[in-house]
């Protein structure tokens, strides 16, 4: 054999061994399962595709989870993971899941809105597959994921995506972005189905309140804020100031020019009132430096100092006290807890009462305390996602 196809050989044989390591990292990341242990006042799983049975059998379809009190109020509707690159929403509605008690009204519960974009990392970024939160018991693992639905589940990108019913132009890659693609389509997308499954899901289930969990950059203007649709701007503007209490809250209102937002068309296209909710995510700011499971733990960064020193940043930000991963899930649950008491107060003959933990109980007692043991807890409450 002449050197020249020795030399092809090996590098051939060096491809093949590499290919091999990254296509088992993929497949752990794809088939990687999160444990949850439900409260007592869960009452039944469903899966999405119970409202779109397309979905049936495919990577949009994720469980839905009702706690329902069985007493006359409100339901509530909580997800995270449209953009699971941000984990806080996930986790933060684990946190529900797993701590909610309820004395009336529903909770209706999704850790993972787009199931499809948490089994794949966001390409050509270096960023880890996983977090991993620290407990009494051991540690709790979390994927981290993408920002849009795998491009396995749903290629090619169009040029440029068109969004339904509005036909405005958006970029081209919205079109597996699940906070892009509402108010959905029976018969689009991969992500265009999982849109539509979840308003079916609000106009069946008569949900009253929508609450979307959301992270974001420092650098981007719309952080550390509520974002509500017009019917719910009273809703929202109160219980942002009822958040200064414990820590400060914007609010702003859905753009009407701007669609396929959560915020927007399900305002539009169904009686819920929605508000999204964004947190600061140091992890996701393009000025970071290495990109690390540490940084998404404890949030700090020089650089992002840096730029907070400039007046880069639109929401505070010091080094030494960062916001970490217990932080931004606190927020997250405090920024919930008083929408839906301030729903309670406009809407007295649909209040509901319950409890999870808040701002405050978290930042005390870490998040590893909200969160149980999968193994030595009572199997029928142990769930998958």
């Amino acid at each position: 054999m002449s050197t020249s196809n020795i030399r092809k050989l090996a590098f051939l044989v060096l491809f093949l061994v590499l290919a091999g390591f990254a296509s088992a990292e993929f497949k752990d990341l794809r088939y990687f399962k999160e444990k949850v242990v439900v409260s007592d006042a869960f009452t039944e799983k469903r899966m999405l595709s119970e409202w779109l049975t397309s979905l049936k059998g495919t990577w949009g379809d994720t469980p839905v989870y009702f706690y329902d009190s069985g007493k006359p109020g409100a339901t509530v509707l909580i997800y995270g993971g449209a953009h699971p690159y941000e984990p806080a929403g996930t986790i933060a509605v684990y946190v529900i899941m797993e701590n909610l008690q309820l004395t009336n009204g529903r909770f209706i519960l999704v850790p993972r809105a787009d199931m499809s974009a948490s089994t794949e990392g966001i390409l050509g970024n270096a960023y880890p597959q996983y977090l991993h939160i620290p407990t009494s018991w051991g540690q709790q693992k979390y994927r981290i994921g993408d920002r849009e639905t795998a491009l396995i589940d749903q290629w090619p990108d169009p040029f440029t995506y068109v969004h339904y019913p509005s036909k405005q132009n958006l970029a081209y890659q919205d079109l597996r972005n699940f906070n892009r693609t509402f108010p959905g389509r029976p018969d689009g997308t991969l992500t265009e189905r999982m849109s539509y499954a979840f308003m079916e899901l609000i106009r069946n289930e008569k949900i009253d309140l929508v609450i979307d969990f959301h992270e974001a950059s420092l650098m981007y203007p719309v952080v550390d804020t509520y974002v509500t649709h017009q019917r719910a701007e009273d809703v929202a503007m109160m219980a942002a100031m009822m958040c200064q209490i414990e820590m400060p809250m914007k609010c702003e209102v859905s753009p009407k020019g701007l669609r396929g937002l959560t915020h927007r068309e399900i305002g539009d296209y169904s009686d819920a009132l929605c508000v999204l909710i964004e947190t600061a995510e140091p992890f996701i700011d393009r000025v970071v430096g290495r990109v690390t499971e540490q940084l998404m733990i404890d949030g700090k960064d020089e650089f992002l100092e840096r730029a907070s020193e400039k007046g880069l940043l639109y929401t505070s930000y010091d080094i030494s006290d960062a916001p970490t991963i217990d932080h931004r899930v606190a927020r997250l649950l405090t920024a919930s807890l008083e929408l839906i008491k301030m729903y309670d107060q406009f809407y007295p003959d649909k209040a509901v009462e319950f409890w999870y933990p808040r701002f405050t109980d978290v930042k005390t007692n870490g998040l590893g305390s909200y969160l149980h043991d999968p193994a030595s807890a009572d199997p029928s409450r142990v769930f998958e996602n």
